[in-house]
């Protein structure tokens, strides 16, 4: 029977982090069931790009400073690394390490930070090649909503092992999400960690991975069995199974434990910690994301696409380079997304820094999907994703 460990953890407070991240852990078993003496570890944050601890975009640096100790405990020798979700050089990785916290915490610690500058090709993908040298890799994945996959979590952490620019390709060959949802199961395969750890101390909820709002949580979660992780994850956060498009991939290749009756909760009860109201992409209700039998019925009708909002816009244009069509244009007057060539990936959503790429929806899918709303103290509606 797969297991899943649910430990709480109320803030950031470096010992308490620590204390549960050591718990979680030792509820599997400890963690010498996953290592041993003299291994080398690299331990993979998701850094989705330059952004602050408390925004909730990327795991937070206590986090992997507790897997370092972890690694440490069993006299082990831990690497942290990863590659950004869009093209960066190496300044610009060293930028997002030092921007998220991961720098001081491998500072403070004595432990190296890796960048993914070199690649081995395994079944047609380019995985960079520390991942592939160490003796294992431990996964700590965000607990966060995301625009075209709805959840992000263990499994998908591992795309991330794929070097920066290859991922804009992906996306480009397979736009749709139930493909992109087989490509994040092929690198999966490849891949597969011994063991995830996963922070949902401040999750994300609304239009994540990258524009969302930080939510409390107060969670850390750990499984060797990444499937069965972000299945419990799902079942936390209300998702139905039928729009968990990697959970449903995974299952039908027989990959984990997609079978809730098949997996034992260790620590608190599933049930206890249920998050309320947590709100789920606008990108959720995606027609393509309907039961199969009704996808072809309605796909060509309701339409989510990506829109710039001029007044947010930096023209960093961050957005231009992850674009895999190069649908985007930004100069010194406009910032325009065309949405004749554009596929609907919402990498540029994703991976904009100030939150100025919304998802706009047409009339038919306004109709079919009207959100919640409320009213502000200052008597204007707002939505809730």
């Amino acid at each position: 029977m797969s297991k899943v460990s649910i430990v709480k953890c109320k803030d950031y407070d470096s010992k308490k982090v620590i204390d549960s991240v050591f718990r979680a852990v030792s509820l599997l078993g400890g963690i010498e069931t996953f290592l041993k003496q003299g291994d080398v570890v690299l331990i993979k944050p998701n850094l989705l790009s330059a952004r602050l601890p408390e925004e909730a975009v990327t795991t937070h640096p206590e986090v992997v400073r507790a897997a370092i100790r972890l690694v440490k405990e069993i006299k082990a020798t831990p690497l942290v690394g990863d590659s950004p979700g869009t093209f960066f050089t190496v300044k610009d990785v060293d930028y997002v390490y030092e921007k998220t916290g991961i720098k001081r915490i491998a500072e403070e610690e004595g432990v190296e930070l890796v960048r993914f500058d070199k690649s081995r090709i395994i079944n047609g993908y380019p995985i960079a090649e520390v991942a592939l040298n160490v003796s294992l890799v431990i996964s700590l994945p965000k607990l966060k909503t995301h625009a075209l996959t709805v959840m992000t979590g263990a499994i998908k952490n591992t795309f991330g092992l794929v070097p920066g620019h290859f991922k804009v390709e992906c996306h480009r060959n397979k736009p749709k999400p139930r493909d992109f949802a087989k490509v994040i199961l092929d690198v999966f395969q490849i891949t597969k960690p011994h063991l995830s750890i996963m922070d949902g101390v401040l999750a994300m909820e609304g239009r994540g991975p990258g524009a969302g709002n930080p939510r409390e949580v107060g969670l850390i979660l750990a499984s060797p069995d990444a499937v069965s992780l972000d299945l419990v994850v799902s079942k936390l956060v209300g998702l139905p199974l039928y729009k968990d498009i990697v959970i449903n991939e995974a299952n039908e290749r027989g990959i984990g434990e997609a079978n809730i009756d098949n997996i034992e909760i260790l620590g608190e009860a599933l049930e206890n910690v249920k998050i309320k109201d947590f709100k789920l992409p606008e990108t959720a209700h995606r027609i393509d994301l309907l039961p199969n039998f009704l996808t072809n019925i309605f796909t060509w009708a309701v339409v989510f696409k990506p829109v710039i909002d001029e007044r947010l816009c930096k023209r960093c244009e961050i957005c231009k380079d992850s674009c895999p069509v190069d649908a985007i244009t930004v100069d010194e007057v406009t910032s325009h997304i065309d949405s004749k060539i554009c596929i609907r990936c919402f990498c540029c959503h994703e991976v904009c820094p100030y939150k100025a790429i919304f998802i706009k929806r047409n009339f038919l899918a306004e109709l079919l999907w009207r959100e919640e709303k409320k009213v502000d103290n200052r008597g204007r509606v707002v939505r809730l994703y």
